[in-house]
């Protein structure tokens, strides 16, 4: 069988220092049929620079872009000579078995897509538990990413992968056309949109936990933990993903309302957290500061009657030793 070349394309932004980690990891994975594809929408020259260290790498800089990901996801393609399309971030770090395990997907000619384990915990931490993942789009559009850090057995199909660890065969990316830029801001939604694609062109998806990666997010925050831009921008493609892959029916419109009923219980449940937890710690600094002067007034008192203590208290007498080899008698 014809060695297939693989191109992994690593989308890049003003993280320079996880880039070069991200490049050494990649580097060290032995097949000599990869080419690596830088592709920068950085502010500033560093991140080319650090390119720059490794004259194998093809690097790409998309300047005025505002981390359009299908955009750079796009250009990496047009660059790309590969049989198959690997995307990577510049914080997946990916492990040992991530090429290997991914040349082994693609030996079935029916696959179109692979990806598989995003590791979130260090270790041992990320190997506590296990089962299989779920990465499943509902009919009404709903789309779920569950246990995709668990170690599991196996390779399985699935409905879509995440976008920092995915990759596609050359032929079935060509079938459906490139990454669909109305997808923005955040771009939310963009990866799984291909997928869908994929899948309804005929191809298989599959996920491999052997194919993982390391990928502790440096701008992950918690739900609801971001600003209004970012929640509007998420909602939007949200909805356009549903409408454009799955029509705008009662399916789906029952689901995206169950949806954001959830999103909205989520949000109050948050909420009334915090405000509670606010609530708690001022109680906490309060009734912190009736026991800390509490001990600062006791503790005074101690001193305070410390010296009747002190006469109270029989005298001890020490007998001061002898130099040695002097007699011991009267004086």
């Amino acid at each position: 069988m014809e060695e297939l070349v693989v191109s992994i394309i690593i989308i890049t932004r003003n993280r320079p220092f996880l880039l070069e980690h991200c490049l050494r990891h990649v580097m060290a994975q032995q097949y000599p049929h990869k080419e690596i594809i830088v592709v920068d929408s950085s502010t500033n020259e560093e991140s080319e620079r650090v390119v720059a260290q490794f004259p194998e790498v093809i690097s790409l800089r998309l300047r005025s872009q505002s981390n359009n990901m299908p955009q750079a996801r796009n250009e990496g393609i047009a660059a790309a000579s590969g049989d198959i399309i690997a995307f990577i971030d510049d914080d997946s770090m990916i492990r040992s078995t991530w090429l290997l395990a991914l040349l082994k997907a693609y030996q079935d000619e029916r696959v179109g897509a692979a990806g598989g384990r995003v590791i979130r915990r260090p270790e041992p931490y990320c190997d506590q538990q296990c089962g299989k993942p779920e990465l499943i789009i509902r009919p009404s559009g709903v789309v779920i990413s569950r246990d995709i850090d668990w170690p599991s057995a196996g390779k399985q199909e699935v409905d879509h992968l995440i976008g920092c660890n995915m990759s596609f065969r050359r032929s079935a990316l060509e079938q459906v056309g490139g990454f669909d830029p109305n997808y923005t801001l955040t771009n939310l939604r963009e990866e799984t949109d291909m997928c869908v694609r994929v899948k309804k062109a005929g191809w298989h998806i599959v996920y491999d936990p052997a194919i993982a990666v390391v990928h502790i997010s440096a701008r992950a925050r918690p739900f609801f933990g971001d600003f209004p831009d970012i929640q509007f921008s998420n909602g939007r493609n949200i909805t356009y993903f549903t409408i454009k892959n799955y029509g705008l029916n009662l399916y789906t419109f029952l689901g995206q309302s169950l949806d954001v009923w959830r999103s909205v219980q989520r949000a109050v449940f948050l909420s009334c957290l915090f405000t509670s937890g606010v609530v708690a710690q001022l109680a906490g600094r309060v009734v912190g500061l009736y026991v800390g002067l509490a001990w600062h007034f006791s503790r005074k008192r101690r001193v305070a009657a410390s010296p009747q203590i002190s006469r109270r208290m029989p005298s001890v007498h020490v007998q001061t030793p002898l130099p040695e080899g002097e007699p011991i008698g009267r004086a």
